[in-house]
């Protein structure tokens, strides 16, 4: 029989600790590439061999040997029978012998989970709203610099002093990381930034902007002007303005019929809100009136219904997606919503596309719509809309106060 190199002494010792442990029956030890190898030859069944995340030396034995009778508890208590998951296991549940975390990993998996399953947000949204801070929390945690979620907030934030709004962003990103990691990845406890954290070490908020409303003369004059170019695009905004549509509710109408025989849209979006979902709605016009005070009444619903509504069009000629990004894109490039946005901001407002849907809050409260039927027709809650939607302006309020005192 040839003779077995067992190497220096702590290496004989080693192996044969292992070999003769109580408990560990059939386990044996050896070096693989520099690094410790540990083989199983079950008395009945297929041998099995797994490299330990540890080098081959002296300094490791104490805490291999921990880990093996771990990882041999486990496979012969029946909780795996995959040696590679049984170290796997042990490592998880020991905070000494943890492995180190693969954080490019941890990021791959979170743009993964956020773009095609729990949020499916777009490609330019990781890249503006995640990727330069966790880029940053990366190179933190490479550089030794971060060693749990406390430290690794307030590391990555330093390079956004004074910046609010990136702030708040950044501490949204790297919730959403650590906590990927914790959950995905097995990652400590101590990686997790909670909400005190983020008190703490936020700084203040970002002053809140005003929602910008249109009035209807601002309306008409945006859409005529884009209507003389881009006839398409009009009846987008027209649809959004007579309806307050989320834009990305766009995607998802129908024509229908109304329970009097009238012609209606219905709205298949369902939104989660707080935990529940929004009902799909039949949509109510909110007319806009002339400079004599007649509505504005747009046949968008009839040509609609007879299937002559021109909606915009992709460069391989189909209808093409509609959204707040494509909206956005497209008005942006528009003189007349350029002008409108300086206006509004001489207002100290904030002009955005989801602008039509506040501008219709605010002209069904002009028009003394009762507050339940504008909370349906919009498809939120009455606390939902007096949260987030614009109820008056400085006219209506100065209108509503006029009125009460000739009345």
């Amino acid at each position: 029989m040839p003779s077995i190199n067992k190497g220096v002494p702590w290496e004989a010792n080693f192996r044969a600790a292992i070999r003769t442990a109580d408990g560990l029956q059939g386990f044996t030890v050896n070096n693989a590439g520099t690094k410790i190898q540990l083989r199983f030859r079950p008395k009945s069944g297929k041998s099995q061999a797994a490299r330990l995340p540890m080098l081959w030396e002296q300094g490791n034995v104490n805490k291999a040997t921990l880990l093996i009778n771990r990882a041999a508890k486990a496979l012969l208590e029946g909780k795996t029978d995959s040696l590679m998951a049984a170290i796997t296991m042990s490592q998880v549940g020991s905070t000494t012998m943890r492995r180190e975390l693969d954080w490019p990993a941890v990021a791959d998996g979170l743009r993964d989970v956020l773009m095609n399953h729990r949020n499916e947000i777009r490609a330019n949204t990781w890249r503006d709203n995640y990727l330069p801070y966790v880029e940053e929390a990366l190179r933190l945690i490479e550089a030794g610099k971060a060693s749990d979620g406390h430290s690794l907030l307030k590391g990555t934030l330093a390079k956004w002093s004074g910046m609010a709004p990136s702030r708040a962003a950044c501490c949204i990103a790297l919730r959403n990381l650590t906590d990927h990691a914790i959950s995905r990845f097995g990652a400590t406890k101590s990686w997790q930034i909670t909400s005190i954290d983020i008190k703490e070490l936020r700084g203040k908020p970002a002053k809140k902007r005003r929602k910008a409303t249109l009035s209807d003369s601002e309306l008409i004059f945006l859409i005529d002007g884009i209507a003389s170019r881009n006839p398409r695009w009009a009846s987008v905004l027209r649809i959004m303005a007579l309806f307050g549509l989320r834009p990305i509710e766009l995607q998802h109408l129908t024509p229908n019929t109304r329970e009097d025989g009238s012609l209606g849209v219905w709205c298949t979006y369902e939104k989660t809100c707080g935990g529940s979902l929004t009902q799909q709605r039949q949509l109510e016009p909110c007319w806009l009136r002339d400079t004599d005070g007649s509505a504005i009444k747009w046949n968008i619903v009839e040509l609609f219904h007879a299937g002559l509504l021109e909606l915009p069009l992709g460069n391989d000629g189909e209808p093409r997606k509609l959204d707040g990004h494509h909206c956005e894109v497209f008005l942006k490039r528009q003189p007349e919503w350029k002008q409108l946005k300086q206006v509004c901001e001489e207002r100290g407002e904030w002009l955005r596309t989801y602008s039509f849907r506040d501008t219709f809050s605010l002209r069904c409260h002009r028009q003394k719509i009762e507050l339940g039927a504008i909370c349906a027709a919009m498809g939120h809650n009455i606390e939902a809309h007096g949260r987030a939607y614009r109820w008056e302006s400085e006219q209506t309020t100065a209108a509503a106060f006029a009125s009460a005192v000739s009345g």
